[in-house]
């Protein structure tokens, strides 16, 4: 599961100019703009309450290379991931009506909010199968921890690049100003979120193999075959 959070909260303090600064046309005298970036890294819960049939239903990381409709899933990792970014600006009031705006600090986090992982309840605690089932959803949770260690100094890099290059805006109110100041950092992090969404999916599908499902179908002297639903037709036994 993916849920992408934004909030841009303004803190906005008015500066007062003397009358031969606020002739002037230019938006200057503004302090740098500061960057706070923080990883999120949620505990992992752990909930084995759910049926095959339930956690087949589950909306899950990804489809996996077998579809839902066609397999049963012994275990499931659900990860909620996003941003949460707040803008604090600066405001003049110039001398014709019009408002001089610049980001003052920008803080951000970014990384897992929420981790959930399944091992289905039919599967008893302490088995073969149970520690085989929840040895590979760990991956899945290994994998996204890799990633977001990976990730984090390049989104830095991205935010500082960000920064350096937005400038000081003029706008006729203090909701245009700020709308223009915000704008890179929503492009930005919009940039950020779909090239980690996308290398995340990528590295999750090296997990979630044909073979892999195929060889947890036969461990544990295929102890699998015990806790599927009958119906009338073989399925394939997947894995979240």
């Amino acid at each position: 599961m993916t849920v992408r959070l934004l909030f841009l909260a303004l803190a906005a303090i008015l500066l007062s100019m003397s009358p031969a600064a606020a002739q002037s046309n230019g938006c200057t005298g503004f302090p740098p703009t500061t960057l706070d970036l923080d990883t999120v890294l949620a505990p992992i819960q752990r909930d084995d309450a759910l049926s095959i049939p339930q956690l087949t239903r589950l909306p899950g990381r990804t489809p996996g290379p077998v579809s839902t409709a066609d397999s049963h899933v012994l275990g499931l990792t659900q990860a909620r991931y996003g941003e949460q970014s707040q803008v604090s600006a600066l405001f003049k009031t110039m001398g014709d009506g019009t408002y001089c705006a610049s980001a003052s600090k920008l803080a951000i986090s970014f990384g897992f909010q929420q981790r959930i992982v399944h091992v289905a309840r039919e599967i008893p605690a302490g088995s073969c199968l149970h520690g085989e089932v929840l040895a590979h959803e760990m991956r899945h949770v290994a994998v996204d921890e890799a990633l977001l260690q990976e990730m984090m100094p390049q989104i830095r890099s991205r935010l500082d690049q960000v920064i350096a290059e937005m400038t000081p805006v003029r706008s006729r109110s203090q909701s245009q100003a700020m709308a223009a100041v915000r704008r890179p950092l929503e492009s930005a992090m919009r940039r950020i979120m779909q090239e980690f969404g996308r290398e995340r999916d990528r590295r999750q599908a090296q997990v979630d193999t044909v073979e892999e499902y195929e060889r947890v179908s036969r461990v544990c002297n295929g102890e699998a075959r015990n806790y599927l639903p009958k119906p009338a037709t073989r399925r394939t036994v997947r894995q979240g």
